[in-house]
């Protein structure tokens, strides 16, 4: 009910247990799609088994081509796993800036990965072997991969099946509860933060600091949740980051842009760390120069992405990321020759 839960306890108890304000944080669990034959097959796994395999299987299909498949795809496919990825859609992680996709799917190729894009599964089926997925490929041809394990990977819902959040009146939708800015639910003194609330960004940074907002509005100190400089960090091989807009949302939007890169080839400290594969790219207002988006992919892009997140937190504009000084040799002096190229002026690059 409204500010009242109903507490199982692991002795099998119940309490009931009131507070002047509650907090939501029950996370998500791994989706599973309505495929026929899916769900009997113990060798179709989800992120959660994936992790928990007791010996590495020789070949593994991974359904959906985001990030939760393609950061365990590389992991297995490091440790020697043949693997298939089938995507329904005609691309790989939507999310990211369509440069870095291209780069990264280039690499996971070189790993030995095979992609299969516009090839929705249709089924799943018991197999010598382990299962097999049976997909409909662009051409509307059946095609069909055999694997010792099939990782599940087509997202995560909202874990709150079993938490009636309509006895206690939470707005929300089809289980994702519904907040404002404040992190605060439809019920007065009830807030919800991560992974459970809907249309945020489902990241571990992310759920800590809607936490922290929601704590301080309950402490009586006004915090509102802002997401323009949440960095999406992509776990592959190799590293991936994004903040702020892409290309192609500048393009969706009408917004006139400049657009700076600047391959990791051109770097020193890449060369030493992968042989410098990678990119760095700069998304600026074409007018002032603002800084709109800042995507990376290569050796520590998760960390270099906090400079980033900063420069549009700042409103910076590329003149100002050009004017700091950036240590030598480091992978971040790459940040600067990118936004200098924004300007075509890079100095280790041809402009």
């Amino acid at each position: 009910g409204p500010k009242t839960l109903s507490v199982k306890k692991s002795d099998g108890s119940v309490e009931e247990m009131t507070a002047d304000a509650i907090i939501v944080a029950t996370g998500s669990v791994n989706a599973q799609p309505p495929i026929p034959g899916l769900k009997e097959n113990p060798n179709c796994i989800d992120s959660t088994g994936a992790l928990s395999l007791e010996q590495l299987p020789k070949s593994m299909v991974v359904i959906g081509g985001g990030v939760i498949g393609l950061e365990l795809a590389c992991a297995y496919a490091a440790f020697g796993t043949k693997i298939t990825v089938v995507e329904a859609l005609d691309h790989m992680l939507p999310m990211l800036d369509g440069d870095l996709t291209k780069i990264g799917v280039a690499h996971m190729k070189k790993m030995g990965m095979a992609f299969n894009l516009e090839c929705p599964v249709q089924a799943v089926e018991a197999s010598p072997v382990g299962a097999k997925v049976t997909c409909r490929n662009k051409a509307g041809e059946t095609v069909s991969f055999e694997a010792e394990k099939v990782l599940v990977a087509i997202g995560r819902k909202a874990n709150t099946a079993s938490l009636n959040l309509e006895a206690a009146g939470l707005a929300n939708d089809r289980g994702r509860i519904i907040v404002n800015d404040k992190m605060e639910t439809s019920v007065p003194g009830v807030y919800a933060i991560g992974d459970c609330v809907f249309g945020k960004a489902q990241l571990a940074h992310t759920a800590s600091a809607m936490g922290e907002v929601a704590a301080e509005n309950i402490m009586g100190i006004p915090a509102v949740y802002d997401e323009k400089t949440n960095p999406t960090c992509v776990y592959m091989e190799p590293e991936a980051a994004s903040v702020g807009l892409t290309e192609e949302q500048c393009k969706a939007k009408g917004i006139d842009y400049k657009v700076g890169k600047f391959p990791l080839v051109a770097n020193g400290k890449s060369l030493i760390i992968n042989g410098g594969e990678g990119l760095v790219k700069i998304i600026a207002d074409a007018k002032y120069e603002e800084v709109l988006g800042m995507h990376i992919i290569g050796p520590r892009a998760t960390d270099l992405i906090a400079e980033g997140a900063l420069a549009l937190r700042l409103e910076a504009t590329v003149d100002e990321l050009i004017s700091t000084i950036h240590s030598h040799p480091t992978v971040s002096e790459s940040v600067r020759e990118c936004a200098l190229n924004v300007q075509k002026r890079a100095i280790h690059i041809k402009n």
